[in-house]
C-alpha cells in the first residue's frame, strides 16, 4: 500500500470511528501534511479521493468538511466502509438485502421479459453448482449482475457494479448457512421455470418473495441492538 492510500485509510478509519463527526472539519493541508509526514501535494490528492468517495466536502480556501457518510456518501463510500472490515457487520448486510428488495424484482421481471431464452441458459448452470458458500456467492452475483444486463437498463448494472469488490464478502457471509443455500437453490429453480414460460410477472413475484425471505432469515438471527444501527469500533476495522 502507498503511503497516500495509507493516509486515506487512516482518515475513513478517524471518520468511523467517531474523531471527525459529521458537520466537523479536518486540519488545514499543511496540518496534515506534517500529521502524516507527506507533501501538500499528496494531501491533496487524498483529499479529493475521499471527496469522490462522499466521504468530504471540498471548497477552495477552505478546510474539508466532513459528511455524514449515510446520507451525503454515494456507492463508493460503501465499498470503502466494506473494504475496511474483516468482518462485514451483521446490520450492515441487512441493508443491503433490504437495498435488493427494491431493486432486484424489477431487473428481474424485464430481463425475462426481454430475454427469458439468455435467463433461462443462466439459470440452469445452478444444476452443477458446487454446495459451499464461495461457490454460491460467486454464482449468485454472476446471476444478479446477468439479469441486471439482460433488463437492459443500464442503471441497474452500474449500481450493481459499485458493490462489486464487497458483494462476495457480504455474500459468503450470507451463504454460511445451508438453508439459505437451499432456500437460493429453490429460487433459481422456480425462477427458471418462470423463465421458460416467459412469466416475467411471476418472475418478479419470485424475486420479490426470495429477496423479503433473505431479509426476514437475516434479521432473525440479529440482537436488537445489532438492528438499531452499525456500530464501528477499532478492533474491526483493518
Amino acid at each position: 500500500m502507498n503511503r497516500t492510500m495509507s493516509v486515506e485509510k487512516e482518515l475513513i478509519k478517524a471518520i468511523l470511528q467517531g474523531e471527525y463527526p459529521a458537520g466537523s472539519q479536518l486540519e488545514t493541508e499543511r496540518e496534515l501534511a506534517a500529521v502524516y509526514q507527506i507533501g501538500r501535494p499528496a494531501v491533496r490528492e487524498v483529499l479529493q479521493r475521499l471527496s469522490h468517495g462522499g466521504w468530504l466536502t471540498l471548497k477552495k480556501g477552505h478546510r474539508a468538511v466532513v459528511n455524514d457518510y449515510w446520507y451525503g456518501g454515494n456507492s463508493m463510500t460503501i465499498v470503502d466502509i466494506i473494504e475496511y472490515f474483516d468482518q462485514v457487520p451483521d446490520a450492515f448486510v441487512l441493508y443491503f438485502l433490504e437495498m435488493r428488495i427494491a431493486v432486484t424484482p424489477r431487473y428481474v421481471k424485464k430481463a425475462v421479459q426481454l430475454n427469458y431464452p439468455k435467463v433461462v441458459g443462466l439459470l440452469s448452470e445452478s444444476n452443477e453448482l458446487e454446495d459451499t458458500p464461495e461457490a454460491y456467492s460467486l454464482y449468485d452475483w454472476k446471476v444478479q449482475k446477468e439479469l441486471a444486463r439482460l433488463s437492459e437498463n443500464p442503471l441497474f448494472s452500474l449500481v450493481l457494479n459499485s458493490f462489486d469488490r464487497a458483494f462476495i464478502k457480504i455474500a459468503e457471509k450470507y451463504f454460511e448457512s445451508s438453508f439459505r443455500r437451499e432456500a437460493s437453490l429453490s429460487y433459481y429453480k422456480k425462477l427458471m421455470d418462470a423463465a421458460l414460460k416467459g412469466d416475467h410477472g411471476q418472475a418478479e413475484k419470485l424475486a420479490y418473495a426470495i429477496m423479503e425471505k433473505s431479509h426476514a432469515l437475516w434479521e432473525s438471527q440479529l440482537s436488537s441492538s445489532e438492528k438499531i444501527g452499525v456500530k464501528f469500533k477499532y478492533d474491526d476495522i483493518l
